[in-house]
């Protein structure tokens, strides 16, 4: 599972000219299918059935006998408009992975794979001068970053538990730029190519408070934090001069101008912060709203940063069972899900901030005889704009998810 999650990520993905800028298009918002059917909810969700890798404070909620996995596959399509043209893309990935289990009465952990950043795009943008006519602008860009995690989580007490995850980070980020002449075969094309790769370790926290109302209301607070790194990197950086190597003609090297291999750097990744609550009903019905913050102005990368904002979301949502015992509906004890979020990226383009907003719809189909789920979500929304000569983005995405839930170390006493 985890050599596929690295393959399909290396080949798939997204198609976002956004993802040029910083370390790519972030994914650090709730993956797991079940909480992106509520617009990405996460920061004071826990449940006994799946692992919440955004606030590792929630695998205490773990069973004491309990062995949960779970996995998602997701699938979009992006209508890329300008206020000349609309083009069409489409991706696909292997979205997470990750094992939850109790250690001790009030230890509780969880490992998996999650992605950190996605990076796709190709894009030309045409120039004209009066001394050399008509030339274009080539970017091209691929890769992306993956984290490794392992997390714990220690209950304080009855309501009140800490957590913490430690990731590994790594990945490539491949971008190059072509300066060429379409008109003339008699200038040189330049060809700038950087290579970056990640191999370093970053730290979440979190906290998590729930409390019972009466017998059948309950309510959660959580609190989140993502610590400041210095991510250690290296580049491999390459300008050259060269005839040819446009739509897949053989490239003629001229000149070798820089050759940069293997330069030690940083990347400062800056904290993070964010705040949730949920109110619930057990077993019938959850609301829940987030916030979060993270001061992307302290981006730097090898010591320059990348005209970043600080970035922030809220996302309200939630869940309703009509049921949760019905034996003879099975529609009566499927859980359905909805959502909203709203995100000032941090991205800053032509002077204008980037914004992102998305609707969410989904369902926990529950499997018989089991407290094993198949989870579907939707989620359709839209990014940028086609003002100021920027790029628009409607996207729709999918996600399907499998969480399996099994009791171990319990003897049987039938056979």
């Amino acid at each position: 599972m985890l050599l596929a999650f690295q393959n399909l990520s290396a080949q798939t993905g997204i198609s976002s000219p956004y993802s040029r800028f910083g370390i790519g298009q972030l994914q650090t918002k709730s993956v797991n299918s079940k909480l992106l059917g509520m617009g990405g909810i996460a920061n004071a969700v826990s449940s006994n059935r799946f692992v919440n890798p955004s606030n590792p404070a929630s695998y205490a909620a773990f069973d004491s006998l309990s062995f949960l996995f779970d996995a998602g596959f997701s699938m979009g399509r992006v209508a890329y408009k300008t206020t000349t043209q609309t083009e069409i893309g489409t991706n696909a990935t292997l979205s997470y992975f990750s094992l939850g289990f109790p250690v001790m009465k009030r230890w509780h952990s969880a490992i998996g794979i999650l992605p950190y950043s996605l990076v796709g795009y190709n894009v030309i943008i045409p120039y004209e001068d009066p001394e050399i006519g008509r030339y274009n602008k080539s970017f091209t860009g691929s890769g992306g970053l993956n984290q490794t995690f392992i997390g714990n989580s220690f209950a304080i007490n009855k309501k009140l538990s800490f957590g913490v995850n430690v990731a590994y980070v790594f990945g490539k980020n491949a971008a190059s730029t072509l300066i060429y002449f379409p008109d003339s075969s008699l200038y040189a094309n330049t060809l700038a190519m950087t290579r970056i790769q990640a191999n370093d370790f970053i730290f979440d926290y979190g906290l998590l408070y729930k409390t019972s109302i009466d017998r059948r209301y309950s309510m959660s607070l959580g609190l989140v934090y993502s610590q400041k790194i210095n991510l250690d990197v290296k580049r491999d950086f390459m300008l050259k001069s060269m005839f040819g190597g446009i739509d897949g003609q053989i490239e003629y090297i001229l000149d070798t101008i820089i050759n940069m291999p293997s330069e030690d750097g940083v990347i400062v990744l800056p904290h993070k912060f964010g705040l949730g609550a949920t109110f619930a009903k057990d077993n019938n019905w959850m609301i829940g709203i987030d916030a979060n913050y993270q001061r992307w102005k302290d981006f730097t990368a090898f010591g320059k940063n990348d005209s970043l904002i600080n970035s922030w979301n809220v996302a309200i949502g939630g869940e309703f069972t009509p049921n949760y015992t019905s034996i003879s509906g099975y529609w009566k004890r499927v859980v359905y899900r909805g959502g909203f979020r709203y995100d000032q990226t941090y991205l800053k383009v032509n002077g204008y901030p980037i914004h992102e907003f998305a609707f969410s719809l989904g369902l926990e189909l529950p499997l018989p005889r089991s407290l094993s789920t198949v989870d579907l979500s939707v989620e359709f929304g839209k990014m940028g704009t086609t003002a100021h000569g920027l790029i628009q983005e409607n996207f729709i995405n999918f996600t399907v998810g499998v969480s399996l839930y099994e009791r171990w170390f319990v003897k049987r006493k039938y056979d």
